[in-house]
C-alpha cells in the first residue's frame, strides 16, 4: 500500500510563501499613492529651497552693489553736502511753472 496525501514528512505545513502575494494589494492601494505624495512634497521642498538660495544670492549681490556704489560716490551726509547730495548753500533748481 502507498501512503495517501497528508501522510508524508511535510504533511500539515503551509505551502511556504504562496500567500504573500495577497499583501501586494494593500501596498498597491495605499502605499503607492503615499509614495507619490511623498516624492511630490520632497520635490516641492527642493524647488522652494533652490528659490530661497537664489533669492539670498541675488539679495547679497544687490546689497554689495549698492554699498560699493555708495562708497564710490561718497557719503550723502559728508561735510558740505545736504541729504540729497547738493552742496551747502546751493539753491534748488528752478522749475518752469514756479514764480
Amino acid at each position: 500500500m502507498t501512503a495517501g496525501p497528508g501522510t508524508g514528512p511535510g504533511a500539515g505545513k503551509p505551502g511556504g510563501l504562496g500567500g504573500l502575494w495577497l499583501l501586494l494589494a494593500p501596498l498597491a492601494c495605499c502605499g503607492v499613492p503615499l509614495l507619490i505624495g511623498a516624492l511630490a512634497a520632497a520635490g516641492a521642498l527642493a524647488w522652494a529651497g533652490f528659490g530661497l538660495a537664489a533669492a539670498a544670492v541675488i539679495t547679497a549681490a544687490a546689497l554689495l552693489a549698492a554699498r560699493d556704489g555708495a562708497s564710490r560716490q561718497g557719503s550723502a551726509d559728508a561735510p558740505g553736502r545736504g541729504l540729497n547730495g547738493a552742496r551747502a548753500g546751493s539753491r534748488p533748481p528752478r522749475l518752469p511753472w514756479s514764480a
